[in-house]
């Protein structure tokens, strides 16, 4: 366990102008892509690496130097399930209270695993503590040991990984902050042509949106995988069936870096290639070429918010623009914290249900645009 405690530091008050991007050069080699960085990587990194310094000495003020007017918040995650997501999170929320001026105190309980022995051990404690306000980053696992513990009317649970639509049973004090694959399955389907293939990655989230796009998509006429290593490409792409299909992606970012390349390579010209949040990420830029991308159309359920917030965040290394959990957290510690009261962030939330409205975008030579 760690103890986390914030209070009205004004470090992100900078007054020169730092770099917001940097512009990135690629050639290809040998089939492989190097990618040239500017001078303003280096700046950046320093940056980002005071930043960071900064945000550690300020956790490290004591409870007796608090007064009582401070908002107080458990975060309670499993660190060998979620790994980097919990210090993300952590890093969202503390830019985002630093950003509004608010004496506050966080305390973050690990349970490592997610075991029901290990999650009440955790819940129990930050319940002894008096924390009415968590924000749990479980996945539905742990979600369904949380949700059979009893709860105050006056605690809120905030779940940044568990959509609504995945669980049997809701309860009035949770707010699911998930977003909804299938919605965005359903959208990148209004552009298939009804031949529709599928790749996925043997893993977690690969079998996960294997089974939701199994169960939402008709006519699929082949379903591949892609095994963590040593895979045969030329067997999985030189496959006549690719020519004119609408084929999604449910790969990784360097899977489906790969496919792209592989596909153009042996020439099967599909119709559309398809692919939800997984591969919203400027690095698929560097790591493709543009003719690669030419029919590619991904989902993203990531809105905009208030731009000095972003900058703020942005400062202190935290990305809300593509990474989506760190989204969903600033979703969270923003309703926790007085229900979006000054309308930061333009997502919504209706009936403790977050509420995503995924769009298209098509792969542009410096990052991402919508699609009109």
């Amino acid at each position: 366990m760690k103890n986390i405690v914030l209070i009205l530091v004004s470090i992100f008050l900078f007054f020169g102008c730092t770099p917001k991007q940097e512009v990135q050069k690629a050639q290809e080699v040998n089939n492989q892509v190097v990618i040239e960085e500017s001078s303003a990587k280096m700046d950046e990194e320093s940056q980002s690496f005071e930043n960071q310094t900064k945000i550690n000495e300020a956790k490290s003020i004591k409870d007796e130097d608090l007064d009582d007017d401070v908002f107080k918040l458990a975060i309670i995650y499993p660190s060998n399930v979620v790994g980097k997501y919990a210090n993300n999170t952590v890093n969202t929320i503390t830019g985002y209270l630093l950003y509004r001026n608010q004496k506050f105190t966080i305390e973050s309980f690990d349970t490592s695993l997610e075991s029901i022995a290990s999650i009440q051990k955790a819940y129990d404690e930050l319940k002894e503590k008096g924390f009415k306000k968590v924000i749990a980053l479980f996945t539905k696992t742990g979600y369904d040991i949380m949700s059979s513990f009893s709860y105050s009317s006056n605690m809120k649970v905030y779940f940044p990984l568990i959509n609504a639509s995945e669980v049997l049973a809701t309860k009035d004090n949770f707010i699911y902050g998930g977003i909804s694959y299938l919605n965005q399955i359903r959208l990148l389907q209004t552009l298939s042509n009804q031949k529709n293939i599928m790749f996925y990655q043997d893993n977690y989230l690969g079998k996960k949106l294997k089974s939701v796009y199994e169960n939402s998509v008709n006519n699929i006429e082949v379903v591949k995988e892609i095994k963590v290593r040593n895979n045969d490409y030329k067997s999985l792409v030189d496959d006549e069936k690719l020519l004119g299909s609408t084929i999604t992606l449910n790969t990784s970012i360097i899977k489906t870096s790969i496919l792209l390349s592989q596909i153009r390579a042996f020439e099967k010209e599909p119709n559309a290639i398809l692919s939800t949040q997984i591969n919203y990420n400027p690095l698929l830029v560097s790591l493709t070429q543009a003719e690669d991308r030419v029919n590619f159309v991904i989902a993203n359920s990531i809105d905009k918010t208030d731009a000095k917030l972003e900058d703020t965040l942005d400062l202190l290394g935290v990305d809300i623009v593509y990474d989506w959990v760190n989204y969903s957290s600033l979703i969270g510690v923003n309703q926790l914290f007085d229900n979006n009261d000054k309308e930061l962030i333009k997502t919504q939330i209706d009936n403790n249900r977050v509420v995503y409205q995924p769009q298209l975008y098509k792969n542009t030579e410096y990052g991402f645009q919508k699609i009109k």
